[in-house]
């Protein structure tokens, strides 16, 4: 155990501040799909969708941005068809979309089986800032990493639009109350919007973890990310601030890997999720449903 504890490098954790980012943008976009009437469960098939985006994009193109721009259609392809099909069915939302998302899941174990890709083999590495003094260095994915840098800013403009805009505000109130009727104003257009917007902000998610791991995204971030909007009870802030316990146990894995505890640090991000839900959410289930409860924050 001391000899595993000597060769231990603080390299890792340099992973802390793209697996919190990653973790931050998938929250926003659970938000936005709960509070648009459907289920943040679907984010794992967004993230997926969008992924097959940016390997196959990559691989025709060979441009960067291009294959960002396919990663896009293929997320917001996925989020419109997911939330039409699941309305023509009347199906179980949260049900729906996990099974849904399935599809684009099988695709991309699938599609990285077959590699390699161009996207990982390139030199210099796309998505990067090149020319910096940090190329090559451990800092160049934290520093010379545009979407790493531009995350804060887009967590901040999901909670504008979500919780400041007109749009955001009608979007809120036809996806909890689907009935409501106003005047010149479509519920649906509203709430696919809300679908669309939460698909684009999988989008840098998926770039991120794409490059963190590449030839082997992993899976079950979305749900870390839902449980972290549900223990932080659908605040954007709360939430962001709860996915860096996750994030972190996710950059200590080598940490683990090293003394012999790979498993348990695989299951460790899932049961403080958990544990999040079960210690910050009691109140929300000990409440009695009521007539109000899809409008009550607390309830939901």
């Amino acid at each position: 155990m001391t000899t595993g504890l000597a060769t231990l490098s603080w390299v890792p954790l340099l992973q802390f501040p793209i697996e919190w980012a990653a973790l931050a943008l998938l929250a926003c976009a659970c938000l936005y799909w709960e509070r648009g009437g459907f289920s943040g469960v679907g984010i794992e098939g967004c993230v997926a969708a969008a992924t097959l985006g940016l390997i196959l994009g990559f691989e025709w193109t060979g441009e960067y941005p291009l294959a960002v721009a396919i990663a896009a259609g293929f997320a917001a392809a996925f989020a419109l068809s997911m939330g039409a099909l699941l309305q023509l069915m009347r199906a179980d939302m949260a049900v729906g979309s996990f099974a849904l998302s399935l599809v684009p899941l099988c695709g991309l174990a699938l599609l990285t089986r077959a590699g390699p890709f161009a996207i990982f083999q390139t030199k210099p590495v796309p998505g990067l800032i090149g020319g910096t003094s940090f190329a090559g260095t451990y800092a160049e994915d934290l520093i010379a990493n545009p979407i790493l840098v531009a995350t804060p800013f887009l967590a901040l403009l999901a909670a504008w639009v979500l919780w400041r805009t007109p749009f955001g505000l009608r979007m809120r109130a036809f996806g909890e109350n689907p009935e409501l009727r106003i005047p010149r104003l479509s519920p649906a257009a509203h709430r696919f919007g809300g679908l669309v917007a939460g698909s684009v902000l999988v989008v840098p998610a998926a770039a991120l973890l794409l490059r963190a791991h590449p030839g082997n995204p992993p899976a079950g971030l979305g749900l870390l990310a839902l449980g972290c909007v549900m223990a932080g009870r659908w605040s954007i802030a709360a939430a962001i601030l709860l996915c860096a316990g996750p994030a972190l146990l996710r950059a200590a894995h080598p940490y683990a890997d090293t003394l012999g505890y790979g498993i348990l640090a695989e299951m460790a991000p899932f049961l403080l999720v958990l544990l999040y839900l079960v210690i910050l959410a009691r109140r929300a289930l000990r409440l009695a449903p009521t007539s109000q409860s899809r409008l009550d924050p607390d309830t939901l």
